[in-house]
């Protein structure tokens, strides 16, 4: 009889469709044959990857509907198995899948609709952190303001979206019929973040999206400033930089000011 060790990665090797020697180390013993009472493992293995699918891709499973979500989930199972410790990190991939394989392919809706409620899984397990009020902005001394550089919440994240990906997750997150899938000239920049419990998302602006890279590279607010010459006239960006600094605070992606 192989070691225990042995047999873990051979019963392993063969739940994943790799060659294996598993069924050597199974003692034949009716009814059930050596191949049909593996395959009992076999199934299970996938079922429970596939219902990790459903978890993080509950509005995907709603759009596509049950069929097709299972057809999508066995083809992604044979073409991704799992390399992670915990079953909370499977299906990362999808998107990508979603993104290179028909009939998916076709609708590329159905990868940023993936990659949308993926992130949206990441920030709600991402670390916590203590907000800074807007007050804090208010508190310090003007003429520090030029060499500040913000902290962000670990749970921000940046998407760059071109179709109605939002809607859509919005309205099927609300049972409601969503809207026809129509796609814009461009992707547009989307943040998304958690306050509290609850995750939130929203569009913002070209010149926004450069200001917040700029903060999640540790920029100071003199470069802040500097990144919006792109966008606006001289006199208006201090203002534009500050009012995009109380807008941070107040959704509570500013946690430390240095």
């Amino acid at each position: 009889m192989p070691p225990l060790r042995q047999l873990q990665s051979d019963l392993q090797k063969y739940l994943v469709g790799e060659a294996s020697d598993i069924a050597d180390a199974i003692v034949d013993a009716p009814p059930l044959p050596i191949e049909a009472r593996l395959g009992i493992y076999r199934n299970a293995y996938q079922i429970r990857l596939i219902e990790a699918l459903d978890d993080t891709y509950p509005v995907l499973h709603a759009v596509l509907g049950d069929d097709e979500f299972a057809a999508l989930g066995e083809a992604f199972v044979a073409a991704q198995p799992s390399v992670h410790r915990s079953i909370r990190w499977y299906g990362g991939e999808l998107a990508h899948f979603l993104a290179h394989h028909p009939p998916y392919a076709e609708q590329p809706i159905f990868a940023e609709l993936a990659r949308l409620e993926w992130t949206l899984a990441e920030v709600f397990d991402a670390a916590d952190a203590e907000p800074q009020p807007r007050t804090a902005l208010a508190a310090v001394d003007p003429a520090a303001w030029g060499d500040l550089h913000f902290e962000l919440h670990p749970s921000l994240r940046r998407l760059h979206l071109q179709w109605n990906t939002a809607a859509v997750w919005q309205a099927m997150s609300r049972d409601a019929a969503p809207p026809d899938p129509s796609c814009a000239e461009q992707p547009a920049p989307w943040l998304l973040w958690r306050q509290g419990l609850q995750n939130y998302f929203r569009c913002m602006t070209a010149d926004e999206a450069a200001a917040l890279d700029c903060a999640l590279r540790g920029a100071t607010f003199g470069e802040i400033c500097a990144a919006l010459r792109e966008w606006l006239p001289e006199e208006e960006i201090p203002l534009r930089a500050a009012s995009l600094l109380a807008t941070w605070a107040d959704s509570g992606i500013i946690v430390a000011i240095h």
